[in-house]
């Protein structure tokens, strides 16, 4: 018997076993825990529940640096996931918010919102009024008109939504007011600098960007998110 024999076999009775004959804490050749192989072979909830009657150590990364919850987060368990914040799993990261689970599960709005009491979090979900802001200045077609909207905009929710669904294609100008509007979260600036490639435009030389209207902007804009945030 071992943990991913009983943890394949999604028997409670084998389980029952398991507990009482291998140790809890043990770890495979990734790295991974009992627990890990549970979520990632999808053991029922009341397995889980027999496992973690034991004393385990709900923390432990596995190599890829992945903690049980952001094992749940990754496949998408939302029932193990609220579980295992009623037993108190860290939501913070000491390495900052993108080690988070919570940065994890960004792509999935509902998982993500479950996760909010995640330190520097934002709600990704909206209600139908707040989309219907968002998407009343996204559809804006004068830029000047957009800009000056998101400049005062007074919610880092509604701010935040703007931003990940900017067309970056339609240069950065509103993307300059979003990050000088004094609501925007230090969350919502990282994903800018995603979202306009700003590693790229950092390496951009002088010589690179000299004599380019267009380039000397988004030079200057990654320039400034990354004063303002730790890319590190």
């Amino acid at each position: 018997m071992d943990w991913l024999e009983v943890s394949k076999s999604k028997d409670l009775e084998r389980v029952r076993e398991a507990v009482t004959k291998l140790d809890v804490n043990e770890r495979d050749e990734r790295g991974r825990t009992p627990l890990m192989l549970f979520i990632t072979h999808r053991m029922p909830l009341e397995g889980i529940n027999l496992l973690l009657t034991e004393n385990i150590d709900l923390e432990a990364q596995d190599k890829l640096g992945d903690s049980a919850l952001k094992k749940a987060v990754k496949f998408k368990q939302r029932d193990v996931i609220s579980y295992l914040l009623t037993r108190g799993v860290a939501l913070n990261a000491s390495e900052g918010i993108r080690a988070t689970a919570w940065y994890a599960a960004r792509e999935h709005k509902g998982i993500a919102d479950l996760l909010l009491d995640t330190p520097g979090a934002i709600r990704l979900t909206l209600s139908e009024e707040e989309q219907q802001q968002v998407n009343a200045i996204l559809y804006e077609e004068s830029i000047e008109i957009m800009c000056s909207r998101i400049s005062k905009i007074s919610s880092a929710i509604i701010l935040h939504a703007i931003v990940i669904s900017y067309n970056w294609d339609d240069g950065p100008e509103p993307m300059l007011a979003a990050m000088t509007n004094p609501i925007c979260a230090p969350i919502t600036l990282m994903e800018m600098f995603e979202l306009m490639e700003g590693d790229y435009w950092l390496e951009q030389t002088e010589e690179e960007i000299a004599g380019s209207q267009w380039k000397r902007p988004w030079k200057e804009m990654a320039e400034k998110l990354a004063a303002q945030i730790d890319y590190s």
